[in-house]
């Protein structure tokens, strides 16, 4: 009898050590998954756009692309035509609820993501988002009410590289449209000078040119 209990409870134990180190894992998992499906958008959403033109699938999906590329005509907007809200007007008339439209902003950038409902609506998984700043939370991948609510200023390089890829995500799909920006937001302002800094440099990474 214990001989044939023994495989079965190593069995169960092996279970238990694979829920538990998945569980361990879940956030690196669900932050693969994240950056997988954003840059697969990413690259559908440039191809549609650009014609074809752009890297490879691959490129993109390995992140040996750079994202700033997307966004070089961010510099071209007309500030006297945007729209400006504060954070309480973000949530107010962007919350998602009462038939009202579905606001983020990201990098102090505010897009209309509505017709994605089923991902940003009451029953979506990022439907904590509607109405917030969400350049830290999608910067580090972390989907819990305190990262909705913490300052882009905390972010590291590395994870300003990832806020960067979801910037261009956001800007490159045609059924998320830019709608204005945030008031008082400086992680704005530094992603306005590395597009900047982006659109004057050469092929081989020289600026041709001052930032004014």
């Amino acid at each position: 009898m214990v001989g044939w209990l023994t495989p079965v409870v190593a069995l169960i134990v092996g279970v238990g050590a694979l829920h538990a180190t998945i569980k361990m894992n879940q956030p690196k998992i669900d932050r693969f998954f994240m950056g997988f499906f954003r840059d697969l958008g990413r690259y559908k959403a440039r191809k549609r756009r650009m014609e074809g033109a752009g890297n490879s699938l691959m490129t993109v999906l390995m992140q040996k692309d750079d994202p700033l590329e997307d966004l070089k005509d961010l510099h071209d907007e007309d500030e006297s035509n945007i729209v400006w809200y504060t954070a309480d007007e973000l949530y107010e008339f962007g919350d998602g609820t009462e038939g009202r439209p579905i606001l983020i902003s990201l990098f102090g950038r505010v897009y209309d993501v509505s017709k994605g409902k089923r991902y940003y609506g009451e029953t979506g998984t990022y439907w904590m988002f509607a109405g917030h700043d969400v350049t830290y939370s999608l910067s580090t991948g972390c989907k819990t009410e305190e990262c909705v609510e913490k300052s882009a200023s905390e972010l590291t390089e590395k994870e300003l590289e990832e806020g960067k890829r979801w910037l261009s995500f956001f800007h490159m799909h045609d059924k998320y449209p830019f709608m204005g920006k945030l008031e008082g937001n400086h992680i704005n302002v530094l992603m306005d000078e590395l597009v900047d800094q982006n659109i004057m440099m050469n092929e081989d990474g020289e600026l041709i040119a001052p930032i004014n």
